[in-house]
């Protein structure tokens, strides 16, 4: 095609079945063919010695001047570029253009060769919606989130100072020498502490949750097996006051973010060790491994107990922020562990899932990619 180009009579570039141009190292077109005066609906007086630009819509001439040229310019050659032409009635035209240069500065020569571009199926285009939407909504939700994060992180903050100052002053009416209160009173102020107390620890478990959207990139990486041995060694203290019995089985040969990581294993400890039946000794059984099959590298953490357990249809429930299935009394608690949990494997790109049956135990398995 480019060596037609290169012909200067008419009649041979109108017997090829692609539109042809020339144009020269100003922009004005030189020479073109039949085909590409159909394609802009004008005739031959109108296309010869016009600038290239008038030919296009504004968004290609634009992508023209800043990428086309120079890569021309550079490389000598441009394959398949995707441009609009502009037709005379103001419609525009999908095209892809092949070029290639010939000379440099001022005596450079452009020869392209442009086909239409196959047109979108209605289906595609349907899709390309969809997919823009998706990228929009998208957007819009990590925005909210965000801003949600900011909210809950502001009002954790806020609501700590007033909630420390009515558990002080509480605890020194209830324990003052000069205090003279009726046995009655004694127990409202008790109850009042209790539930500031409870108040505390939910407006903790909120801060936590709000941390728990934040990046990840730089928190340290380390090995599965050194996070799980932290992890238990922090947790040492609970683990013998509930004489519970934990059973680690081989763990994958993987790094993992220790923080992230480390947070969700010590909420799913927490829980199995909480969640325990009057009578039954806590055993809490930690296993991993690698996910089979898998499009990519993915590995497993599981945690097994054999506490109170939970009805499967509270299966999806359990991640709700301050959702509870227990006497509050009993077993206390924010409610917001496993949806902190849950936050920070979906953050990781992973998920965070739960089995149990009432009073058989729960399991709930952490996945992660690699």
């Amino acid at each position: 095609m480019n060596r037609a180009l290169e012909r200067p009579e008419d009649e041979l570039l109108d017997t090829l079945p692609c539109a042809l141009l020339r144009f020269d190292a100003s922009g004005r077109v030189r020479a073109c063919n039949a085909r590409l005066l159909d394609l802009l609906g004008r005739n031959r007086r109108q296309v010869t010695g016009s600038r290239l630009d008038t030919l296009l819509t504004p968004g290609s001439t634009m992508f023209l001047r800043t990428y086309v040229l120079p890569l021309l310019m550079g490389r000598g050659q441009a394959d398949e570029i995707a441009l609009d032409l502009q037709h005379v009635d103001g419609s525009e035209l999908p095209v892809l253009v092949s070029a290639r240069r010939e000379g440099l500065g001022a005596d450079a020569v452009v020869h392209c060769a442009i086909l239409p571009a196959p047109r979108r199926t209605d289906q595609e285009r349907d899709l390309q919606r969809a997919r823009r939407e998706v990228e929009r909504a998208r957007g819009h939700l990590e925005r909210a989130n965000a801003e949600l994060d900011r909210f809950a992180a502001s009002a954790a903050h806020d609501l700590s100072e007033p909630t420390r100052k009515v558990r002080a002053f509480g605890d020194r009416l209830l324990h003052s020498q000069r205090s003279q209160l009726h046995p009655g009173d004694r127990d409202y102020v008790a109850r009042m502490l209790a539930a500031a107390e409870r108040m505390q620890g939910m407006i903790d478990g909120l801060h936590q949750l709000a941390r728990s959207g934040q990046a990840s990139e730089g928190r340290p990486r380390r090995q599965l097996a050194e996070v799980v041995s932290q992890v238990l060694g922090d947790f040492d203290r609970h683990i013998t006051a509930a004489a519970a019995e934990v059973i680690v089985g081989e763990l994958p040969d993987v790094d993992v973010d220790a923080v992230a990581v480390g947070q969700v294993l010590q909420n799913l400890l927490a829980n199995a060790i909480t969640y325990r039946r009057d009578g039954v000794v806590p055993e809490v059984q930690i296993e991993a491994g690698w996910l089979e099959p898998a499009d990519a590298p993915t590995w497993w953490l599981r945690v097994r107990d054999n506490g109170t357990g939970f009805a499967p249809e509270h299966a999806v429930r359990l991640f709700e922020p301050f959702f509870r299935l227990h006497d509050k009394h009993k077993y206390p608690g924010a409610g917001l562990g496993l949806a902190t949990s849950q936050r920070l494997a979906r953050g990781l790109g992973g998920d965070l899932r739960a089995e149990g049956r009432p009073n058989e135990g729960a399991s709930l398995t952490l996945t992660l990619p690699a």
